[in-house]
Parts: structure tokens; C-alpha cells; sequence
């Protein structure tokens, strides 16, 4: 009987352990998600096409990018955070930080994550050389923004299409254009469930090798080492080959 208690008491804390590290992280990013394509069904379709969930091909790899709205200013790319406490970064570093009270915990910078999906967009669009491109990050959470220095939009999800509105001002696409790019998008939108779970394999295997790179102080982009330094805004490692890469490490 003793027996039986102790495997039920290892088996809820190894399920406990797996839901909050892997099954909850995506039901929140899932739900963020929902929230912004609910909010992006507000454009007018006359004006804007809207595509969510578009799982892209990038060189070897692919990359998930959460929304992409097609207008005739350009094509604005949406990266989705559902994250509470509050929320610490510069835009070129490759870390943000979350503070729940006295816990602080890293993030992958939301702006470097968003510019690989417009990377890959330009990639796939490659013959449309001409569009013009608005990367935006969108919190969605009870997160408060702390301490964010960027140039481009990271905004709350109430402020989303006040800020899409704001920026497209000028016409550089016709209609036919937008459901010309509208529908390259779709085509080469991977919606095989088997490549989907690749994605997530590779996201993170991708993951642990760049913590094993920053413990060992070895720049994860480029391979040379990371050096100590003080900066403007605090001390950090960045990269022996810079200006060439412009890795940094908080």
C-alpha cells in the first residue's frame, strides 16, 4: 500500500511539474493569441486581411508567427506576449526581464523574436521587394511594461488598432497586390500537424543550446567568446567579434 501512495505522489508531482513547464506555457500563449485575432476582427476587411497561426519555412528551420495584417501600407507582423508582473528591456538585448515581486525570471526578447518572423516573411515575398514592413509587439496579459527602451511599437492589446491606424497612413500597395501577397502567404503556410511538432522540437532543442553557449560564455550567434563589459545601461556581456555581431547577455 505504501508503495502505491508513493508512485501516485511521484506520478502528481512529475504531471504537476511537466503541465506547469510545457502544457500551461502554451495554453497562455494560445489564449494571449485568441485575444489579439478577436481584437484584429475589428479591421475592415476592405482595408486590411488578416492571417493568424502562419507556420513559415526559414532556411533550415521554420518559424510560427503569430499574426500578420496585409494593408496598403505595408504588412504589419505581431508578435503575441501573455505575461503578467512587470516586464524589464532594451531592444537590442537578447534577454528581457519578468519581476514577480522579489522573482525575476529571463524572456526572449519579443523585438529580435519578431524580426526572424519578418526575415522570413521578406524571404517567402521575395519578389515583392517593394512592401513595407511594421513589426509590433503586443502584451495581452496583467503585465505592466517597466522600463522598455525601443523604437518600435510594444504596446498593450487595447492599443493595438490605434497604433495599426496610425501607422497606415501611406498607400504603397493596391488591393489586387494585398490578395496577391495574401494569397503567396497561404500557400506557403505549413499546416501539416507533424511539422508542427518539429517546430516545437527544434524551438526547443534551439533553446538549450544557446543556454549552454551563455554559461560557458560563448556567443550563441557567431561562436566567439562574450566579454564582460559596462554599458549605458548597465554591465553585460556582449560579443568579442562586435560590430560584426551585436550579441548581448545581461
Amino acid at each position: 500500500m505504501e508503495f502505491i501512495i508513493i508512485t501516485a505522489i511521484i506520478i502528481f508531482y512529475g504531471f504537476s511539474y511537466y503541465y506547469k513547464k510545457r502544457i500551461a506555457p502554451k495554453i497562455k500563449g494560445a489564449l494571449g493569441e485568441y485575444r489579439v485575432a478577436y481584437k484584429l476582427k475589428r479591421l475592415n476587411k476592405k482595408e486590411y486581411i488578416v492571417l493568424n497561426d502562419i507556420l513559415l519555412k526559414y532556411g533550415n528551420s521554420t518559424t510560427q508567427i503569430d499574426h500578420i495584417v496585409i494593408s496598403r501600407s505595408g504588412i504589419f507582423v505581431i508578435e503575441t506576449k501573455n505575461y503578467k508582473g512587470w516586464i524589464h528591456g532594451h531592444q537590442n538585448s537578447e534577454y528581457w526581464t519578468q519581476t514577480i515581486y522579489k522573482h525575476k525570471k529571463k524572456l526572449r526578447n519579443p523585438i529580435k523574436q519578431n524580426w526572424v518572423h519578418v526575415f522570413a516573411i521578406k524571404k517567402t515575398l521575395s519578389e515583392f521587394n517593394y512592401i513595407k514592413y511594421f513589426p509590433i509587439v503586443v502584451f495581452t496579459g496583467s503585465g505592466i511594461l517597466k522600463n522598455i527602451t525601443t523604437t518600435l511599437p510594444v504596446i498593450y492589446k487595447k492599443n493595438l488598432l490605434k497604433t495599426i491606424k496610425n501607422l497606415n497612413k501611406e498607400e504603397h500597395l493596391s488591393y489586387k497586390q494585398i490578395k496577391l501577397i495574401s494569397n503567396k502567404l497561404h500557400k506557403n503556410n505549413i499546416v501539416d500537424r507533424k511539422e508542427y511538432r518539429n517546430h516545437s522540437k527544434q524551438v526547443s532543442k534551439q533553446v538549450q543550446e544557446r543556454k549552454i553557449k551563455e554559461k560557458l560564455k560563448i556567443c550563441p550567434r557567431c561562436g566567439n567568446k562574450l566579454i564582460y563589459k559596462r554599458g549605458k545601461y548597465g554591465n553585460f556581456y556582449g560579443c568579442q567579434n562586435f560590430p560584426k555581431c551585436k550579441y548581448t547577455l545581461n
